[in-house]
């Protein structure tokens, strides 16, 4: 077969703008200063071999030199000839071929060089007076990459210079290829990126090596494995990499040491649950040595004690004290019904007052559905405000009204549950003493611990329960108030949040 005909062939097709696989850009230096690619093998055997590396994916080749030695798809052209080398030319022949493909098109640049910046002065006549060449050309091409936006691989080919000093000359230092693909690749070529990515030796989502030596020696047998990292897909390797060696590793430690410093009862949301007999003070004190109920030691929370000058409070059930026998009342201007029910117990008075509306003579079931009338219409505030007030201070109030209150409270329950329940009293010491009732809701302060009431009932050993509900928590560098209340549950595998004070 005749020799133009052999390099018809091999030369790559141009590629049919709209296609949708990736497309590679060769731009492959073809001045005299680059080595041959391989050198074992002739230079058009060696760029048709690195080709036939791509295994049918789209590829365009752009041969260069100066402004005028700049060819397209010629294989047969690449003879390490060209008298000067100007990167700026080549890359506007790499635009004008990227701009005839669709738009969105996946385009990556390659370019092959030794890196050594040598324009012709005939194709630069507008540089100003005074300014070197070679540095307005490498200028002109750092900005007319960032314009581009398309991605940028280096292949340094040959014996490179060492950093700083290309032969004698700091303007052709491998920092200008360094400058240029941080102008085609934007952050993904920051020098951090670029390390790792050259550490781990690979292509990833998000970190990509940009830049490959190649010594003489290694030729072909290096540049394959480069271009087929270059054209294939990308996969998320170094990052999982980096995950597994790094950011794994460091969560774990660090998830261990929040854990080691917010595991420690008590915790925000954590519960002390204070179990009370009636009419029994029980002394409560902080952050003491104890023995838990689980057989373990606590040297945080609440805890017992002996005395009252030991505690930081004193709990105190107490049964309720609502006197419903009308004692202090002016009862003279009560009609004889009302003043036949006014002693009677909560579940007498409702028992009769259903016995005469559903038996009783027609006065009394007048009277009966009257009296329910009132009470059930009565607000429990007023209910409750009328019963409470002291015997001492009974005559004010309206024997009437008390026996409606009353009525009403006899068919409340949950108003009589309330006001029929036991109820705790606390005394707290300390800087800010105070004597109060604790409801559901209230909130108390105990040494350096901040507690919501959630529930004052029956349950325990003993008559009654209080449990405090955990609402403010000191801890070292504030991490248990920082820290979200369910990172913290995930972190302490503790199987209980409540604990019974012993």
């Amino acid at each position: 077969m005749p020799l133009a005909l052999l390099l018809t062939v091999a030369s790559p097709a141009p590629s049919p703008p709209g296609a949708d696989s990736p497309l590679i850009l060769f731009l492959v230096d073809n001045s005299a200063s680059l080595p041959p690619l391989d050198p074992e093998e002739k230079r058009v055997a060696a760029l048709e071999k690195m080709f036939g590396f791509l295994r049918g994916q789209r590829y365009r080749l752009i041969l260069f030199g100066g402004k005028g030695e700049v060819t397209v798809d010629e294989v047969s052209r690449y003879r390490n000839d060209g008298q000067f080398t100007d990167f700026y030319h080549a890359f506007l022949k790499a635009r004008e071929l990227a701009d005839s493909y669709r738009r969105g098109t996946d385009i990556r640049m390659v370019l092959l060089t030794d890196a050594i910046v040598d324009p012709d002065p005939a194709d630069w006549p507008d540089v100003p007076k005074g300014e070197d060449l070679r540095a307005h050309s490498i200028r002109r091409t750092i900005e007319l990459l960032r314009e581009m936006g398309l991605s940028l691989y280096v292949v340094l080919v040959g014996d490179t210079p060492p950093e700083g000093v290309v032969r004698g000359d700091p303007e052709q230092s491998p920092g200008f290829v360094r400058d240029m693909i941080r102008a085609a690749n934007g952050a993904a070529a920051a020098p951090t990126a670029q390390s790792l990515a050259s550490f781990f030796g690979d292509d990833g989502l998000l970190l990509k090596k940009f830049i490959y030596r190649v010594e003489p020696h290694e030729g072909l047998r290096q540049i394959e494995p480069v271009v087929r990292r270059i054209a294939a897909p990308p996969r998320a390797g170094i990052e999982l990499r980096i995950f597994g060696y790094f950011v794994l590793p460091l969560t774990l430690i660090l998830l261990a040491l929040l854990g080691v410093l917010v595991r420690s009862f008590p915790g925000p949301g954590d519960r002390e649950i204070v179990e009370l007999a009636l009419g029994q003070p029980l002394h409560v004190g902080v952050d003491r040595l104890h023995r838990t109920r689980d057989g373990g030691w606590a040297a945080q929370g609440l805890s017992l004690v002996g005395e009252a000058r030991e505690a930081a409070a004193t709990f105190t059930l107490q049964s309720a004290e609502l006197d419903l026998t009308g004692r202090g009342l002016d009862v003279n201007s009560l009609d004889p019904a009302d003043r036949r029910l006014l002693p009677l117990g909560l579940d007498e008075m409702r028992r009769s007052m259903e016995t005469a509306t559903e038996s009783g003579t027609r006065e009394e079931k007048i009277h009966a559905l009257n009296l329910d009338y009132l009470a059930r219409n009565m607000r429990p505030q007023d209910a409750e405000r009328i019963l409470l007030r002291p015997v001492a201070e009974r005559s004010r109030v309206a024997a009437v009204d008390f026996v409606r209150a009353k009525a009403h409270l006899a068919f409340n329950d949950a108003l009589r549950q309330r006001l029929g329940e036991p109820r705790v009293h606390a005394v707290t010491y300390g800087k800010d003493p105070a004597r109060r009732a604790l409801t559901p809701g209230t909130s108390v302060r105990l040494g350096r611990y901040g507690f919501l009431v959630e529930e004052v009932g029956q349950g325990g050993r003993k008559d009654a329960r209080l449990v405090l509900h955990y609402d403010r928590v000191p801890s070292l560098f504030g991490l248990k108030t920082i820290l979200p209340d369910a990172m913290q549950r995930a972190l302490r595998f503790r199987r209980s949040r409540h604990r019974v004070v012993g």
